[in-house]
């Protein structure tokens, strides 16, 4: 029955599938009464009611482990809660792996669960067979059980949600559709809907496959994008036992037994795109004509793990729209576009799984204005504007669809909406061997393959094709002179009589510099979390640059500019007006000077300082810094002139044998000099003291964002967590990320970053150790493993860098 809309709400919420009955049921716990959830048709009827309900404890992050954890929680109590079945219940769930590649990967999966407290354990075909009667388990080499993993009914539960939102005092209208947000300066203020007009001090939009096309109405891009999602449900099985969810990694599909029927669904890796223009403006639990050419290949390959699904006939052949990101991660939290307006979609089939603990925080967010936890790469600011386009999510989609039962490599490349952002410089890197990978859009150069040898990755979890190539990219840089192409670093001007004064502001390092110094400095919010890690350039009185990662692009755009102080400051993206190319090495000054017409000696140029300079008759922007702790210069030059001086610097490097350097070695050089990486190593909800990175905040200088924060967080000592770096003892192992941390045979964090070091002769890594107060010497007594693949890997740990910990190569 309609209700007549009030006229102001504190919060209202888009869409009534199971994020924005989440948000509001969390809302209203929180003590936000004044909520209401608007939907279109019916609660569920857009991607919910069709969800297979799979409840996992285990994902391939730790942020969207940590919000099914507490799903299981929540779910687990909600029908004693509001009086409304749910349907969920502990089954458990089985991974199968038909290659020991594949085993590798849920090793290391249920090491990083391991870390979580997640319990699982590897059984026999035999003990297989019996938990599963009726599975051919011909070809499977191992099995991960996790006992504790579970189903819900997906309309049931977001219908408990509601009702205990509506417990809590939120209104839930169905059959409003809401035509368009309110916008006052910049805010978003209310909701114009068929039914009224509903003024709101925050909007959320939890639309699912619909947010994209309302987001753009507002000038905003969400990288979302609908595909077509597949299942079949079968009669009923005559003796078919309540059974764990099936995965079977390696055929790209899963089933679930579901009331004495099998539901089996898939993942192909040829998925198919769906626009919005194949939805129909009525659309409700509505599906798709079933395309049986393109899903035959995987209802077979069904038929083959399970042969029982021969005997019996197909009651439903489903075919619904999901909406997916380009990386397979949620798009959360505000939109920097619109103050006021939230977002939460992308669920990417995880919405069931993910939803109780996204609802929580989502909340959370709302109500104190931050997460309640690390929410780093579900953050809907993360994308490159590159990667927001139609023509990136169209393209991209479908792929990253088809990768979420595909093998995880590290450093996988996807092969769609490539060559989007190039270097100016990309022709010669490519002539000079370049395999690159796409971060953010942009494409760089991760390692050069040798004459002869095909630029192109063979994946494995152990040491791949290009190992020995990028290990010679590091030794070149650490014994001789190497160059990097650094094109991909945001490059902001920031001009005008209060561009210091608004850099002071955002900056925790002093700014005030004399004309010429480079400041290393973090963006602090005002918990005292780091919101970004980046330099800045001094280059006149009134003209600043700063420099800052691919990868934080986005983010750091919109904080410098929501923080800008006075009248006279302007801000301008000149990213793509400049190349940077980094050259870095003992021999890096005797290369330089060959061709730089300005003093480069140690007395005439020093360490952190920056000018203007002819260089191969080119004018750029020279600076001695650098992130592989080596001597070095980064030379910002106009983009037209960049393929020129690349060979320029070639040509005087060549008696040192000057070394094309990709970014997987400036990865594991940073990571042997303990050189910190944001969105991985720190973010928001990291502070100085934790990251080791205090020295660069200088309170007694100036005001700053974050400065009482940190001020309360120095005075109270050792933090309660700190990040270690860490060195295997066994040469062999290989470290990327997320592989667990122990001291003392205790699970006390897990690796944020991994690499192989090259110059120390295993491999390296860095995470935070929760431990309270820990010290020095703690840290220098104490027994450090490192758990890879389900193996307890002994390690040296130490709060410095194992390379040069003084810093003296890069400073003399």
């Amino acid at each position: 029955m309609s209700i007549a809309l009030p006229k102001k709400a504190e919060v209202v919420i888009i869409g009534g599938g199971i994020a924005g009955c989440s948000i509001a049921y969390h809302l209203t716990k929180r003590g936000v009464k004044d909520v209401v959830v608007l939907e279109r048709k019916q609660l569920t009827c857009g991607t919910t009611w069709h969800a297979a309900g799979l409840v996992s404890m285990l994902w391939p992050t730790p942020t969207l482990t940590k919000l099914a954890e507490y799903s299981h929680e929540l779910y687990a109590s909600l029908e004693a809660e509001t009086g409304q079945a749910t349907g969920y219940k502990r089954i458990g769930s089985l991974s199968m792996a038909r290659t020991e590649e594949r085993m590798e990967e849920l090793r290391r999966t249920a090491s990083m669960g391991a870390a979580f407290g997640v319990e699982s354990e590897f059984i026999s075909n035999a003990r297989l067979q019996e938990i599963y009667p009726g599975i051919n388990t011909d070809g499977v080499i191992g099995c991960l059980y996790i006992a504790k993993d579970g189903q819900t009914n997906p309309i049931d539960t977001t219908m408990a949600l509601a009702k205990g939102a509506r417990m809590g005092g939120a209104l839930i209208q169905e059959n409003t559709k809401v035509e368009d947000i309110i916008v006052e300066h910049g805010q978003a203020v209310g909701v114009r809907t068929d039914q009224g007009t509903i003024m709101a001090n925050k909007v959320v939009l939890a639309g699912g496959l619909w947010s994209r096309d309302f987001a753009q109405d507002l000038g905003i891009d969400l990288p979302l994008y609908a595909c077509e999602h597949f299942y079949v449900v079968t009669e009923e099985i005559n003796d078919l036992t309540p059974r764990p969810v099936l995965r079977d990694f390696d055929k790209g599909v899963y089933f679930k037994e579901d009331a004495g029927k099998m539901l089996v669904g898939w993942f192909e890796h040829n998925a198919k795109g769906l626009p919005m223009s194949r939805i129909a403006e009525d659309f409700c639990f509505d599906q798709f004509e079933c395309d049986m050419e393109h899903i035959e290949e995987y209802l077979m390959r069904g038929l083959e793990t399970f042969p029982t699904l021969g005997e019996v006939g197909i009651r439903t052949w489903f075919n619904g729209p999901e909406s997916f990101t380009a990386d397979n991660l949620h798009l959360l939290g505000p939109t920097p576009e619109l103050d006021n307006f939230w977002v939460a979609c992308g669920m990417n089939s995880k919405g069931i799984g993910a939803g109780g603990g996204m609802g929580k925080l989502m909340a959370d967010w709302i109500i104190d204005g931050y997460p309640s936890g690390d929410i780093t790469d579900c953050d809907v600011r993360r994308h490159h504007p590159a990667q927001r386009t139609d023509d990136y999510v169209q393209e991209r989609i479908p792929e990253a669809l088809g990768h979420t039962y595909a093998m995880h490599w590290p450093f996988y490349q996807y092969h769609t909406a490539r060559n989007k952002q190039l270097s100016p410089i990309h022709q010669a890197l490519t002539d000079a061997g370049a395999c690159f990978g796409e971060v953010g859009a942009y494409e760089r150069p991760n390692w050069f393959a040798k004459p002869g040898q095909k630029p192109a990755y063979e994946y494995s979890y152990k040491r791949q094709n290009w190992f020995a190539n990028y290990a010679a990219e590091h030794m070149a840089m650490r014994n001789s002179v190497g160059m990097v192409d650094m094109s991909s670093f945001g490059k902001f001007a920031v001009t005008g009589k209060d561009a210091l004064a608004s850099l002071q502001h955002i900056s925790a390092a002093d700014i005030d510099v004399p004309v010429g110094k480079l400041v290393y400095t973090q963006w602090l919010n005002t918990r005292g979390g780091i919101e970004a890690d980046l330099t800045v350039a001094r280059m006149d009185d009134e003209r600043f640059w700063v420099v800052t990662g691919i990868g934080s692009f986005n983010r750091d755009w919109w904080h410098l500019n929501k923080n800008l102080q006075g009248s006279d400051v302007q801000v301008t993206n000149v990213s793509q007006d400049f190349a940077c190319l980094s050259v870095q090495g003992p021999n890096a000054r005797k290369t330089l000077q060959k061709i730089a017409d300005t003093d480069i000696s140690n007395a005439g140029f020093a360490f952190s300082t920056g000018r203007y300079a002819n260089i191969a008759g080119v004018k750029c922007w020279l600076q001695r810094i650098s992130y592989v702790g080596e001597l070095g210069w980064e030379i910002m030059v106009p983009a037209a002139d960049a393929t020129k001086l690349f060979a320029a610097i070639h040509q005087a490097g060549a008696e040192f044998e000057l070394a094309n350097v990709g970014l997987h070695a400036l990865n594991s050089l940073r990571l042997e000099k303990g050189f910190r990486h944001w969105g991985h190593d720190i973010a928001s909800e990291d502070n100085l003291l934790q990251a080791g990175l205090s020295f660069t905040a200088k309170p007694d200088a100036k005001d700053f964002i974050g400065k009482q924060a940190f001020l309360q967080q120095k005075s109270a000592g050792l933090p309660e967590r700190r990040l270690v770096q860490f060195k295997l003892h066994n040469p062999e192992p290989l470290l990327y990320h997320n592989e667990p941390i122990l001291m003392n045979g205790d699970y006390v964090g897990y690796l944020t970053s991994g690499m192989y070091g090259h110059a120390v002769g295993a491999a390296i890594g860095m995470g935070y150790v929760n431990i309270p107060n820990l010290s020095k010497d703690a840290i220098a007594t104490a027994n450090f493993s490192i758990e890879v693949a389900q193996q307890h890997c002994p390690a040296q740990a130490s709060l410095q860098g194992f390379y040069d910990p003084a810093g003296e190569r890069m400073k003399g």
